[in-house]
């Protein structure tokens, strides 16, 4: 329950947090490009901080980097109400992301050596996706957010003080850059990153997307909830079903979710696209993950690369989704998005064909 509770805090601190960033970017006078950039230093820093610590989850004492990371969490959170212009606001985004790249593989790793559901203690994620965004709609106001956003990661901390102490993990010595891990796990990693790259393209316009179709902070607050609202309940039954027809539904339906957001005219049009998008993540998101933690050894290692591989897309989607608004406009960001599912689809029946086990 403890970690339950946890998982909740942190993505609640997370969503509330990342939310109006664009909007608040825009106001700071970035122009697309920058924004993209903005979103692109906050992926590269989360990308180089999950790939260190996830290799570390197999090799030091789980409570030791939960400490860590939720103490540099709480301090890097609530410092970025003051970026006064798109420099400091990339900086401090940065900074953010590292912080919340320390922790994720060793929370799987608990639920993991506890032998609770992967799909349950996932399912507390979205749910603090959508308590974040309804927060973050309610307030409205970028200081009172980052404040709580960063008490959130303090609460998580003082009840990790209660936790019991593990070991670490498979106390093994590999290589830091695991070539190994990468080449075994391809055809889980490279269709889930392809399609991230298009969903990020999509997440980091789209409040800039509703609020050009009329819907003020209150309202981009409630139309986000939706998706993780739904991917709450979604992920909780999804562990008996085949890990392989979960990724490839994923894919599927996460270009027809794009597509469906091509046409919108007004913002509550969204929430048939933002349905399908939580039925697309919620199957890939627990497909991947069990299938990574069933087939490999070093566990904390193969679950965190694809946290490195989703934080890797954002670098990438952030500068598209950033270029490709500049110079086509919303519609051809959602369009992008459509296009990187479907190839992310065809690599995968690609290695179907190709009898990976």
């Amino acid at each position: 329950m403890r970690l339950n509770v946890i998982q909740l805090f942190i993505n609640s601190s997370i969503m509330m947090s990342s939310l109006f960033i664009p909007i608040f970017a825009s106001e700071l006078h970035a122009t697309g490009t920058q924004i993209g950039i903005i979103g692109a230093c906050y992926g590269l820093a989360l990308f180089l901080s999950t790939y260190i610590f996830s290799r570390a989850a197999d090799n030091y004492p789980p409570k030791m980097l939960l400490y860590i990371g939720f103490v540099s969490s709480s301090i890097t959170f609530f410092i970025q109400m003051f970026a006064y212009d798109p420099v400091s606001l990339a900086i401090l985004r940065a900074l953010a992301g590292f912080s919340i790249g320390i922790y994720p593989a060793v929370l799987l790793l608990y639920v993991y050596n506890l032998k609770r559901s992967i799909g349950k203690f996932s399912s507390f994620m979205p749910l603090g996706w959508a308590l974040g965004n309804l927060m973050a709609g309610v307030i409205a106001v970028y200081s009172e957010i980052f404040t709580i956003a960063s008490l959130l990661f303090a609460a998580s901390f003082l009840i990790t003080l209660t936790l019991p102490a593990t070991r670490a993990g498979t106390k093994k010595k590999t290589n830091f850059f695991s070539v190994e891990l990468l080449k075994k796990n391809w055809y889980i990693y490279f269709p889930f990153f392809l399609r991230q790259i298009g969903a990020n393209a999509v997440w980091l316009i789209f409040p800039l997307y509703l609020a050009s179709l009329h819907a003020n902070k209150f309202w981009i607050g409630i139309i986000y909830m939706l998706n993780p609202g739904l991917q709450f309940f979604i992920m909780r039954r999804l562990d008996r079903y085949d890990n392989k027809f979960l990724i490839h539904a994923g894919d599927l339906l996460s270009a027809a979710a794009f597509i469906a957001l091509i046409p919108l005219t007004i913002f509550y049009q969204a929430v048939p696209g933002l349905a399908l998008i939580a039925f697309s993540y919620s199957f890939l998101y627990v497909g991947s993950t069990n299938e990574l933690i069933k087939n490999n050894e070093e566990k904390g290692a193969a679950a965190g690369l694809l946290n490195s591989s989703i934080a890797l897309a954002s670098i990438i989607g952030s500068l598209t989704g950033g270029i490709v608004l500049q110079y086509f406009g919303f519609r051809g960001v959602m369009a992008t998005g459509a296009l990187f599912a479907l190839i992310g689809y065809a690599v995968m029946l690609l290695a179907d064909r190709s009898h990976i086990p």
